[in-house]
């Protein structure tokens, strides 16, 4: 298992996408106080058909953080104009938990896609993201996608409302590092534990 680490290919020096780096790094190093700071008290997130406030938006990336292992995110190319900064990205990943109602599937995936993030005052007050769905599902297998979509909107099973986890999700004697190094099995106990504890 591989500790998660954020790449930045050319990185741009203004203080606006030095912001929008802090904002990923502090959600691959499990750092749910520092991300909490880093996010305007009305911050908002649009994407791939969610609408997050700033607590549901930190409960997404605690939940997304959890289910996957050797988390390795490149930030590929960065514009920034302004307040404004647009960032391609491209995660490595391994599904080694559920994430969003859906079960894990052990399957390395590659996942695509852009970020827009509007910064002011040190802070971000907007998220806005597109990620390549399609050729998400084509690595998990459509099929599998497909009927676990129809099994959850045809028998319209309820998904889980999502719940902010305190500052030390994920952190197993002070470190996040040490979650990471966990076997996946381990991984789902420590959070199924987590979980019965709140």
């Amino acid at each position: 298992m591989n500790i998660a680490k954020l790449i930045i290919n050319n990185e741009n020096k203004t203080e606006t996408a030095q912001t929008a780096y802090a904002v990923s790094r502090s959600i691959l190093e499990g750092n749910w106080e520092k991300l909490d700071s880093l996010l305007a008290r009305t911050f908002t997130y649009t994407g791939d058909g969610y609408h997050f406030s700033k607590d549901e938006y930190i409960a997404f990336m605690q939940d997304m953080r959890a289910a996957f292992s050797n988390f390795e995110m490149i930030l590929e190319k960065t514009i920034s104009d302004d307040n404004f900064v647009s960032i391609r990205f491209t995660s490595n990943v391994v599904n080694t938990g559920s994430f969003m109602g859906s079960p894990a599937n052990q399957k390395s995936l590659r996942v695509t896609g852009i970020f827009q993030r509007e910064v002011a005052n040190g802070q971000v007050l907007q998220e806005w993201q597109t990620t390549d769905l399609l050729g998400t599902m084509n690595q998990i297998g459509f099929g599998a996608t497909f009927g676990y979509a129809v099994f959850v909107t045809g028998f319209k099973v309820k998904q889980k409302p999502l719940q902010r986890k305190p500052n030390d999700f994920l952190h197993i004697n002070g470190e996040v590092s040490n979650f990471d190094l966990l076997s996946a099995g381990d991984k789902n106990k420590y959070i199924k534990d987590y979980l019965k504890k709140m």
